[in-house]
């Protein structure tokens, strides 16, 4: 009975509690034999277990074992495992206390293995806890001079469970693995071993996530506070939806891990099951920036359930919506470099509020202006999201816009004149992306002319390349789309010097990539001429020949696994970015067929670049250049960018594809379910049967994202 409650303890401490009748019975029983001396231990840790859930229990052996009326290793035991109670209960300070009070009785009663186990655990807390201090590593020496001085142990084993179970791993034997790790937590628990509790819990977590037990690997990494392992396993385990415990009444690292798996999956959550946990998680956000839950010394529950928070910011309702707004507002920065932690989920979650919350829509991108006027990052990026955009750029058609006028969004024309304004002041500071916003938004502004001035003056006064030095970031990209807004001769002039930046190998890969880049962003609106001129010069770039940049070797591709400076600058091939050149500067039939082929030949290469770069140039060629192709094929691909190309090509021939249509509608992959809801929201539904059956089979998706995609009546 004993070793079997131990074992549920250690492996489902929930259900502990079930068998108090018989925990108590077999306690009582062992207490009144004959051989109660030989029971001794035993009956002690059938208490401790009862101790787990009965605070009188609880209280009665801490007594036994403060006034001495137990034999010292009991009373060690009692010790280390209250210790473990207040550790898992928030009070670190009573658990490094009780814990040095086990490791006193433990050495008088010659257990030095358990002591140095004890100091081990004193030292797992306050890293969990704090203070985190540079004498944070004195209880590890005590633990080493200690361990020299003797070997005894409250369980004796003939081999450690935990050797048991590496040596197990290392061969291959899984199931032995198990049970070996099982029993090593199970006499981490027992013994009160707060180190190797932690250790077992994410060892058994590893061997089931291998075994494909994603469930039972999820309930031990939130145990153990494995976040890092917990994400990498929401990732790989697609749309199946991992445990979740409450949201209370756990230690901070368990908490901590379980909004870890929100934020990881919350397109996967359920629209009621959303709501109420957007509840839960805003109440304990409130709780832990106040102060009222305990935290570890970098407030890391506190920075997690925030992220969390805005993962499903746009999932509750209006009223929970504007709750997480005024939530977040004391991170708005307030001065130049002042960012947050909290920044990039901040001004993610605003966006989304604003598309889904038409009611508070103003509220939401007045704070994303916000954001971006203290210089958080992601704001200023979402600044120039098109859905940001689009909003902002509402109404505008209209020859004569009246005040007060509700234009898409939710939003009245005065609140859209007055971010507009907002989105000028962030260029008049000079902010990043900010020249780009103004731009899109207010293209006839005198600003955006002078702005668009000064990126040509940059483009033309680019700098010959130094050799041996690698310089990163141009503005190349950007500042051709604001050469975008001035004359025909201006843009003609930095198309040819960007086209000269392009053909330069001196230049490092990511500079010629940014180049061609650039050139796209002009050739589009340039006379017939130049783009046949363009498409020839990117015809060489395309087939491979012009492939082979400065230091490619150093700052693209895998980085080598012995070196120190590990740099990735994507691939060095330039081939990918110059077919989606290749594709905006055809003019003619054969031209487009050219791109066609060579972005076919690229679906067989092993470099995602190309991958990526075929897929968006068949879905972006003209109906009647694809018509041909066979989408079945496509359909196979094992990239999804490729299977995303697909649903496109599908849905424009969607009588000839229905079975690959609702192929792709089960995908694995979500992002290729939400191409093809957005192509079949598209189409004309009264004419496709196909575009209606499969956005009535997506309408079902365990995805949020992708109902919302297949959802018409959000388009009416």
């Amino acid at each position: 009975m004993l070793l079997f409650v131990e074992s549920l303890l250690a492996l489902d401490p929930d259900q502990v509690q079930n068998l108090d009748g018989l925990i108590t019975a077999a306690a009582t029983r062992a207490d009144t034999e004959l051989i109660r001396r030989i029971t001794e231990d035993a009956v002690v840790r059938l208490r401790l277990v009862r101790a787990e859930y009965d605070l009188a229990e609880r209280t009665e052996l801490k007594r036994l074992a403060r006034h001495h009326r137990v034999p010292g290793r009991q009373a060690a035991l009692i010790n280390a495992r209250e210790a473990r109670l207040c550790a898992l209960e928030g009070r670190a300070e009573e658990a490094v206390e009780t814990w040095r009070d086990a490791v006193y009785d433990a050495i008088h009663a010659g257990m030095n293995e358990d002591a140095a186990d004890w100091l081990y655990a004193i030292r797992a807390v306050n890293a969990q806890y704090g203070p985190v201090t540079s004498l944070i590593d004195d209880e590890h020496r005590l633990a080493q001079a200690l361990r020299a001085t003797g070997t005894g142990r409250l369980l004796d084993r003939v081999r450690s469970f935990r050797e048991q179970a590496l040596s197990a791993k290392v061969n291959g034997k899984s199931v032995e693995a198990v049970l070996s790790a099982r029993r090593w937590l199970t006499d981490a628990v027992t013994t009160g071993d707060w180190g190797s509790e932690f250790e077992a819990l994410d060892f058994l977590g590893d061997l089931y996530r291998e075994s494909h037990e994603s469930s039972l690997a999820a309930q031990y990494y939130q145990r153990a506070g494995s976040t890092k392992k917990l994400k990498e396993l929401a990732a790989a385990v697609g749309d199946l939806t991992l445990p979740l415990g409450p949201l209370s009444d756990a230690p901070w690292w368990v908490l901590r891990s379980r909004t870890t798996i929100v934020e990881a999956q919350a397109d996967l959550i359920a629209d009621e099951t959303a709501r109420d946990l957007l509840g839960e998680l805003t109440d304990l956000a409130q709780r832990a920036r106040a102060g009222e839950v305990a935290d570890s010394p970098f407030r890391n529950l506190t920075h997690q359930v925030t992220r969390s928070v805005c993962a499903l910011a746009a999932r509750g309702t209006p009223e929970q919506a504007l709750a997480v707004l005024d939530l977040l507002a004391p991170d708005v920065p307030r001065g130049p470099n002042k960012y947050h932690h909290s920044d990039d989920c901040h001004a993610s979650a605003c966006v989304a509020i604003a598309g889904t919350h038409g009611a508070i829509a103003m509220k939401a991108l007045t704070r994303l202006f916000d954001l971006a006027d203290g210089g958080a990052q992601k704001a200023l990026e979402l600044v120039v999201d098109d859905k940001v955009i689009s909003l902002l750029r509402a109404g505008q058609a209209e020859t004569e816009p009246r005040a007060g006028s509700v234009v898409p969004g939710g939003l009245v024309e005065d609140d859209l004149i007055r971010l507009r304004a907002r989105a000028g002041r962030l260029d008049d500071n000079g902010l990043y992306l900010a020249d780009v916003a103004r731009a899109v938004i207010d293209p006839d502004h005198a600003a955006v002319r002078e702005r668009a001035e000064q990126a040509r003056a940059r483009i033309l006064r680019h700098r010959e390349p130094t050799p041996g030095i690698a310089e990163f970031g141009t503005r190349l990209v950007s500042d051709s789309y604001l050469v975008g807004k001035l004359g025909e001769e201006s843009r003609v002039e930095c198309l040819d010097k960007l086209m000269s930046i392009a053909n330069d190998v001196r230049e490092v890969a990511t500079s010629r990539r940014d180049a061609l880049i650039g050139v796209r962003n002009l050739v589009v609106d340039l006379p017939v001429h130049i783009q046949q001129q363009v498409f020839d010069a990117a015809k060489s770039f395309a087939v491979g020949d012009q492939d082979g940049s400065h230091l490619d070797d150093e700052l693209t591709g895998t980085p080598h696994p012995l070196s120190s400076f590990k740099i990735s600058g994507g691939s060095a091939s330039l081939r990918g970015e110059a077919l989606l050149l290749a594709a905006a500067s055809a003019t003619t039939p054969e031209e487009q067929a050219w791109v066609r082929g060579q972005a076919i030949g690229l679906l067989s290469s092993a470099d995602t670049s190309h991958l990526h770069a075929a897929a968006v140039v068949l879905s972006r060629l003209a109906e009647g250049v694809t018509a041909d192709l066979d989408a079945d094929f496509l359909a196979a691909h094992p990239h999804i960018n490729v299977r995303q190309a697909c649903a496109v090509l599908c849905l424009r021939h969607p009588d000839r594809y229905l079975d690959t249509a609702v192929r792709l509608a089960k995908d694995s992959e979500h992002r290729v379910r939400q191409t093809l809801a957005e192509a079949a929201a598209q189409t004309d539904l009264k004419r496709s049967e196909t575009a209606s059956a499969v956005l009535e089979l997506l309408a079902r998706d365990p995805r949020h994202s992708v109902r919302v995609a297949a959802d018409i009546r959000s388009r009416e």
